[in-house]
């Protein structure tokens, strides 16, 4: 019978390959939980034949981690083309700041 699997992945790469997996599929857990959207991790494994009775096995490890979406900002064209903030056509209100009452004081 063959060695299992499992064994073999946490032997590649001296168990760095096993440690990278494990920290990449907990980022993709973090971000697919924080963004409800699906992510990916894969393992591509390469078997080489060394010409002595033995392979080597190159490893290839890819994520796809969901992002927050980013949002969007709106900005407004004024006449001469520029981008600003706040609409150019709306007028300013004259405001001004007004201390709070305090409770008891007359």
């Amino acid at each position: 019978m063959a060695r299992p699997f499992a064994d073999i992945l946490r032997e590649l790469g001296g168990g760095n390959t096993y440690e990278d997996l494990t920290a990449k599929l907990a980022e993709v857990v973090a971000a697919v939980t924080e963004t409800r959207k699906i992510g990916e991790i894969s393992i591509k494994l390469k078997v080489k034949p060394n010409g002595d009775g033995s392979v080597i096995i190159a490893d290839e490890i890819k994520t796809k981690v969901p992002e927050p979406p980013r949002g969007d900002s709106v900005f407004f064209v004024t006449s001469g083309g520029s981008l600003v903030r706040q609409d150019p056509r709306q007028q300013d209100l004259p405001l001004r700041r007004v201390d709070a009452a305090v409770p008891g004081a007359a």
